[in-house]
């Protein structure tokens, strides 16, 4: 009984460690992503150009639904651009996840099978990707 409480207990301690790791390393990553393909038009602040580029900070849409966000960075609207040729999967799950959880957002964390899924099934329309689609 001894060594399974000890087990269980490692397995808890180890579990702890590595999840601020991973939010450390997608905030990291986020904020490199961010400066180069989003601070232009959504200010370092993520509080955006009123009128022209929305706030990213207070966003409910960006806190929302996981699924509409990871559409409208796949697919462009109204001005944005797609990133599919600029960034891999990971790094778009990595920016989203940055964004959702940033300025004091708080949303949960977009996984990557989410994405990748989401990704293929556009992938795999006839129009593929691409503002308008």
């Amino acid at each position: 009984m001894k060594i399974y409480l000890k087990l269980f207990l490692a397995v808890i301690g180890s579990s702890a460690l590595l999840a601020p790791t991973f939010a450390q390393d997608f905030l990291e990553q986020g904020a490199t992503i961010y400066e180069e393909y989003c601070e232009a038009c959504h200010q370092v602040d993520g509080v955006g150009f009123e009128d022209t580029y929305p706030a990213l900070k207070g966003n409910k849409f960006v806190q929302g639904d996981k699924e509409e966000l990871i559409y409208l960075i796949l697919e462009g609207r109204a001005g944005m651009p797609t990133f599919i040729a600029d960034l891999e999967k990971d790094q778009l799950t990595t920016i989203l996840n940055y964004i959702r959880n940033s300025w004091g957002n708080k949303a949960e964390l977009i996984e990557q099978e989410q994405m990748d899924e989401l990704y293929e099934g556009i992938a795999e329309e006839d129009d593929g990707f691409g503002s308008g689609n």
